[in-house]
């Protein structure tokens, strides 16, 4: 059941405590400040029921104590313990130090639920409400967006095709010994399956690698034990007494194995009419590369730049650069897809119109262009430049008339003749017309004469390939540096390393991260225009620091010695903020994940 502040919380003052006062400039000190702004207890009534259950923890302080803990990157326990003992939390969670805000599991659960009803998106658009009441984010005013992505790095470990069968098996294992009241490895050397559950199949194989025939011998051993497992799993499903939950885990599990080998391996006979497994050349389009994260694809984010993991795609207001939407796709998606969707879903989360899209040239396919078109929406994407033609004519130099179906080349010569191509493109062919042509060596070394390929929106193209050559257009295309800024903040967030597993979880991260950049930025701009909160301390580097250590040493021997707490400080002295590094986040390679 939904709980609630029985009042909003009055601002935690450890100036009376310690002598110390938060850092105003500081992610805690802006946190404290607007907390009972940002977030409301009855803003999270979709994520618990009515009247059933004992009031929970208010949502807004577990909250805010989600936000400080993706921000210090701590695991749930340290999240814990920092709501009780340290200083800075309990300011912001408008707490007495000494006990901890919930227990860890409570904590466990408000995340849980948040994931579930997509609950984060109620943190996310809190963020955004806040841009627009500093007035950062302008109201009643047609927004201009930009599109952007960003490799994000999978979780789960990415390993070769003879470990990755190995994770499957282990898993199925696993999976079938839950049902026999057995330990996994106890289950697989009764049915001789003990050697999949070592540190690396591949490395204990103990064969010549550099050997053809021990390698495919090695790999018809493994196909044989993934087929006998499946027809093992294949029966026990088959038969009776097995509930719901463990039917549905060897369905999973068989499923996966499934697509570990079909993926990787094919099934050839050889001279002598006997079954050989071989890897598959080439790369499968909807690889699985980790059993442990089975969303995880691998991706391209440029023709040299390769990934394993997920495509983090964000929207952006280019006049304030704020994040106002954020979605995770698969790492092998192209950058442009849902790209229509994501621009209606800003309009649901700030409320207000989008006028204007600006992506770069990965939005820029006709596809894309057309989708927009329907939706009679504004893009603007630079067309991709023309592929080199060996140094001879390109496509640009033939001058096309969509209007009459006719096409003409450099050398003066005209054609009608065309093909229907895929997607309602068409194939123009000038064929005998090239012969004799003085030309025809730098148009063309093909027998049937040149051809040309007229794009299914050719038209949209050649519109836009004119419009971006404008001083106008120019102009638009640069103001997209907006979301290069905010994917610069985002990373400096640790979103290009997923914490948890699969896109989901990965979702709640990146929307965790919109959210804390979105804050720092609004509550930073406004601190610049003048309008924001009132100095809870100063910066008063080494020497502030000194204080602060000498108020937590009073404060301890005061407690130690019974005393009525720490001395006061004298009236009208300076009082040290209470901040790390000037309000900046840990140094990288401080992140435990959660779970």
């Amino acid at each position: 059941m939904l709980g609630a502040c029985s009042k909003p919380p009055e601002p935690f003052d450890i100036r009376e405590e310690l002598g110390i006062g938060l850092d105003p400039h500081s992610f805690f000190g802006q946190l404290a400040s607007g907390r009972s702004r940002v977030f409301r207890d009855e803003d999270f009534a979709p994520c618990y029921a009515e009247e059933v259950g004992r009031p929970s923890i208010a949502p807004s302080q577990l909250a805010l104590m989600t936000l400080l803990q993706h921000y210090t990157c701590c695991s749930d326990e340290e999240a814990v313990d920092k709501s009780a003992f340290d200083l800075r939390w309990c300011a912001v969670l408008g707490k007495r130090a000494g006990e901890p805000l919930c227990a860890k599991s409570t904590f466990q659960g408000f995340r849980d639920r948040l994931m579930a009803n997509e609950g984060v998106r109620v943190l996310f658009v809190a963020s955004i409400k806040e841009a627009k009441r500093a007035g950062l984010l302008k109201r009643g005013a047609a927004l201009g967006v930009s599109l952007d992505t960003k490799p994000m790095l999978g979780r789960g470990a990415v390993k070769d095709t003879y470990n990755l069968l190995a994770t499957g098996i282990v898993k199925l294992v696993e999976a079938m010994a839950a049902t026999a009241g057995q330990r996994a490895e106890e289950w697989a050397r009764a049915n001789d399956f003990g050697r999949y559950f070592g540190s690396s199949l591949k490395g204990s194989a103990g064969i010549e690698w550099s050997d053809a025939k021990a390698r495919q011998a090695f790999l018809n051993e493994v196909v044989v034990d993934v087929e006998r497992l499946q027809r093992l799993a294949g029966e026990r499903l088959a038969g009776e007494g097995l509930e719901g939950g463990a039917r549905k885990r060897i369905a999973e599990a068989a499923m996966l194995l499934e697509a570990l080998l079909l993926q990787d391996v094919v099934e050839m006979t050889d001279a002598e009419g006997q079954v050989q497994a071989e890897l598959r050349k080439g790369t499968a389009a909807d690889r699985i590369p980790s059993a442990t994260d089975q969303d995880q694809r691998h991706g391209h984010k440029s023709k040299s730049k390769v990934f394993t993991g997920h495509k983090l795609a964000v929207a952006v207001d280019n006049e304030s650069g704020i994040i106002v939407d954020a979605q995770v796709l698969a790492g092998n998606a192209g950058d442009a897809e849902g790209a229509l969707e994501q621009v209606e879903r800003v309009e649901e989360n700030t409320g207000e119109k989008v006028a204007e899209t600006t992506g770069d040239c990965a939005y820029g396919g006709g596809e894309t262009r057309q989708a927009f078109a329907d939706a009679g929406r504004d893009l603007a994407a630079k067309v991709p430049q023309e592929a080199p033609n060996k140094g001879r004519y390109t496509k640009s130099q033939f001058s096309i008339d969509l209007s009459r179906n006719c096409v003409g080349c450099p050398g003066g010569k005209t054609t009608t003749e065309f093909q229907p191509g895929k997607n309602g493109g068409k194939v123009f062919r000038f064929g005998a017309q090239c012969d004799g042509c003085q030309l025809r060596g730098e148009c063309t070394q093909a027998a049937g004469g040149r051809t040309i390929q007229v794009h299914p929106q050719e038209a949209m193209r050649a519109a836009a390939r004119a419009y971006q050559e404008t001083a106008e257009g120019r102009a638009r295309l640069q103001g997209r540096v907006a979301v290069e800024h905010a994917l610069a903040r985002l990373g400096h967030l640790g979103v290009g390393q997923a914490r948890y597993v699969g896109r989901t979880k990965s979702l709640f991260q990146v929307l965790l991260a919109a959210t804390i950049a979105n804050l720092r930025r609004t509550w930073n701009w406004e601190r610049q225009q003048g309008g924001n909160g009132e100095a809870t301390g100063a910066n008063l580097g080494l020497a502030g620091w000194l204080r602060l250590v000498g108020g937590l040493l009073r404060a301890a021997i005061a407690g130690w010695l019974g005393a009525d707490g720490p001395r006061a400080p004298k009236e009208g002295s300076e009082l040290p903020p209470l901040s790390h590094g000037g309000g900046e986040r840990p140094p990288a390679g401080t992140f435990r994940p959660a779970f």
